[in-house]
């Protein structure tokens, strides 16, 4: 598929998102927040769990700061942000009443995975990558995934390569061994794995 043509694609299914009145549910934000990137076929995409609060000021995902800590590890490994795809999972803030973010329910996340998987069947991936568990258990289909056995694992599923890593949230930074980790899994995404 042409990049006009993925570009046309990813407009009409962000539309639909959009105008799903099942999608957004009242403990969301209401900023819809786009994946962004290269659409170029076989391209690396990075698939996070949901916008935060930086996230939906921007309109773009990955700019706080788990955004910078994955530019860190990107510029480490070689790779460059506009080479890539990054999207999530959900593309609406999960939020408390209080206004903070919040983990999706798993219910918000099986409504939205038929949507990512549209989304990836448009992009063409080479290697997607799951930014921690929310997407790796929807796309895996695996309700009992754990990261102590997944990250850094290859899988196949709903069609693609698929790679686990932990979220480059500031909490993972900062204990060594997840640190550790996942800067191993992302040297793998540097090799680019077939």
């Amino acid at each position: 598929m042409a990049r006009r043509d993925k570009e046309r694609s990813l407009h009409a299914l962000y539309d639909a998102i959009r105008r799903d009145a099942f999608y957004r549910k009242e403990n969301m934000g209401d900023v819809f927040v786009p994946g962004d990137g290269s659409m170029e076929d076989g391209v690396i995409v990075l698939i996070g769990e949901a916008p935060g609060r930086d996230e939906e000021r921007e309109g773009k995902p990955f700019v706080g700061a788990a955004g910078r800590n994955l530019n860190a590890l990107l510029l480490e490994n070689g790779l460059a942000r506009e080479d890539l795809f990054i999207t999530n999972l959900l593309k609406y803030r999960p939020r408390t009443s209080t206004g903070a973010n919040r983990s999706p329910a798993a219910a918000e996340c099986r409504y939205a995975l038929p949507f990512l998987e549209r989304e990836l069947d448009i992009l063409r991936p080479g290697l997607a990558v799951c930014l921690g568990l929310s997407p790796a258990k929807a796309l895996l289909n695996d309700p009992h995934l754990k990261m102590g056995r997944a990250n850094g694992a290859l899988f196949r599923g709903a069609g693609l390569n698929i790679l686990v890593t932990y979220h480059p949230s500031p909490f993972n930074f900062m204990v060594p061994e997840k640190s550790s980790a996942l800067r191993r899994a992302f040297r793998q995404v540097a090799v680019r794995p077939e």
